[in-house]
């Protein structure tokens, strides 16, 4: 199995800690840097057992609520976890749903992306990555 356990951090300084069980179930702890929410976060979530290709799918899932406050919303991680190089990183898609009214639902899910890595990024260097090829250009 992939080491997906332990302390992430991503590039705003989250900071993750995840404890794997041997069926994949995974449990652990957020502590958000964004936002006005604060303390530790329960989390949830399920790994592939069954890991190949040197990476690991996993997926995990916060209710922002804690014994400081509630922010009527919910956010899921699904991700990949593999090597940059010699560095271990989880990259992530995120969805954040907030509570809202019927005639504002359009407005309740966000999505964006986040890279953990095993150091606070303040000690980060750049991840050494593919190259992409330009986009050809459209007929027209």
């Amino acid at each position: 199995m992939k080491n997906l356990a332990g302390t992430w951090y991503n590039e705003l300084g989250s900071r993750v800690e995840l404890v794997i069980k041997p069926d994949g179930h995974i449990e652990g702890h957020y502590y958000t840097a964004v936002g006005g929410s604060s303390g530790e976060f329960h989390l949830s979530g399920q790994a592939d057992v069954h890991s190949r290709h040197n990476s690991r799918s996993f997926g995990f899932v916060v209710a922002w609520t804690n014994s400081m406050v509630n922010e009527h919303s919910v956010t899921v991680w699904s991700g990949l976890y593999h090597h940059v190089g010699e560095e271990e990183v989880l990259s992530t898609t995120w969805l954040l749903t907030r509570e809202t009214a019927t005639a504002e639902q359009w407005t309740s899910t966000m999505i964006g992306t986040n890279t953990f890595r095993r150091t606070p990024p303040e000690q980060w260097t750049p991840l050494q990555t593919w190259k992409s090829e330009p986009m050809p250009s459209p007929v027209g």
